[in-house]
């Protein structure tokens, strides 16, 4: 009878809430729902009988002589005692096995890295790639939002940390959230769902796929509100062909950069409008005479964009304070030429940018991708 009563919607929301996405996602709905029906169900009961002894008990009745009350009753005194002392032990085991399961992580799970800034997220997989792919619009703000791929059926622990202040991660579908820390490590573990041939919250794709909204629950400054991410829950043969190539050989650095762009989070601090905004807009930046606060001015060339990401705190940038964290370790150098193609294509101070070369045509190691950035730098020192 309770599973036919389960089955039907809104009385499943109402009692039997059951649609989270993570593995314990099932436990903090029971719990959660428990504890308040629990207490809805003694709130009425109790408020019921106030009401039926106040009524019953009135001193106010005419020709009554008002009793007194009873100075002791060990019976009442033990059961409103011991009772509530056994339903706060048995909240108390619930929760603390609940809990458990929430921090303690399978032994097989992926490891994946996150780190949190102003005002991004961003995941590191095994094979060291980001996100490589955006919202093309954020439905929850201004800008377009990361999208990282997850495996189905599968254990993910995400060891995470901050590069400047305090944030939270927050996916409401998992109900759990986490504190993210500068200078320390925290983790986090969910179990994807299985995916199921119905499961298309993203049309477009022709496999099924599951997509979760990531916020940041922990207000971390201007643009909080568009600290946002998607995790899509995709089969794993999906995952491993992904993982195999995340950037197709035939994309042309222009498109990787505009969606690293999004993906690295320069798009929370860098316009490409030329309006202001934390960081020099990118709107004719590179090629540009640059001036500095604490160095001489120097044209921006692919190795000024090399040492602004990897050292930002190296030359300061006039008109702007020094609050940059380091990308050291969270771009590699042939994601930075992708950036540096993506800047030259919106400068006027460009003439040697190429939009057809591809992902493909770059060295695949990471000692010719950084030669070529460095020799790049060196054809780009004219203004």
């Amino acid at each position: 009878m309770i599973h036919l009563l389960a089955s039907v919607g809104p009385v499943q929301e109402l009692f039997f809430r059951d649609n989270g996405q993570a593995t314990y996602s099932r436990d903090s709905d029971l719990i959660f729902l428990g504890l308040f029906w629990f207490s809805f169900v003694t709130f009425v009961v109790m408020m019921a009988l106030m009401i039926y002894w106040t009524i019953k008990n009135r001193g106010w009745k005419k020709g009554v002589r008002v009793q007194r009350s009873a100075s002791h009753n060990n019976v009442m005194e033990l059961t409103w005692t011991i009772i509530p002392t056994l339903l706060v032990v048995v909240m108390f085991v619930v929760g603390f096995r609940a809990y458990a399961r929430q921090v303690v992580s399978p032994d097989q799970a992926i490891n994946l890295d996150v780190a949190a800034s102003k005002w991004s997220w961003e995941i590191t997989y095994p094979n060291g790639s980001g996100a490589t792919e955006t919202t093309a619009q954020n439905d929850v703000g201004a800008n377009a939002a990361p999208i990282f791929v997850i495996p189905e059926d599968t254990p993910i622990k995400l060891t995470m940390s901050s590069a400047d202040v305090i944030h939270s991660f927050w996916v409401p579908d998992f109900r759990m959230k986490q504190d993210v820390f500068p200078n320390r490590f925290t983790t986090y573990w969910f179990q994807s769902e299985k995916l199921k041939d119905m499961d298309r919250d993203n049309p477009d794709l022709d496999y099924p796929n599951k997509e979760h909204w990531l916020f940041c629950a922990e207000y971390c400054g201007d643009n909080h509100s568009e600290m946002a991410g998607i995790i899509r829950i995709v089969p794993r043969e999906v995952y491993a062909g992904w993982i195999r190539e995340p950037f197709g050989k035939d994309q042309t650095l222009l498109e990787i950069g505009k969606t690293l762009y999004t993906s690295k989070g320069c798009v929370q601090c860098h316009t490409t409008d030329g309006s202001s905004g934390t960081g020099p807009s990118w709107k004719d930046l590179f090629g540009s005479q640059s001036q500095y606060s604490n160095a001489p001015a120097w044209t921006l060339d692919a190795n000024a964009v090399r040492e602004a990401v990897y050292e930002p705190a190296a030359k300061i940038r006039q008109g702007f304070p020094n609050q940059m964290a380091t990308y050291q370790g969270r771009i590699n150098d042939k994601e930075l030429r992708a950036l540096i193609a993506y800047m030259k294509s919106i400068s006027t101070y460009t003439t040697d940018f190429d939009p057809a070369q591809t992902w493909g045509d770059l060295d695949p190691s990471a000692e010719g991708a950084a030669d070529g950035a460095q020799d790049s730098g060196a054809e780009d020192t004219g203004g």
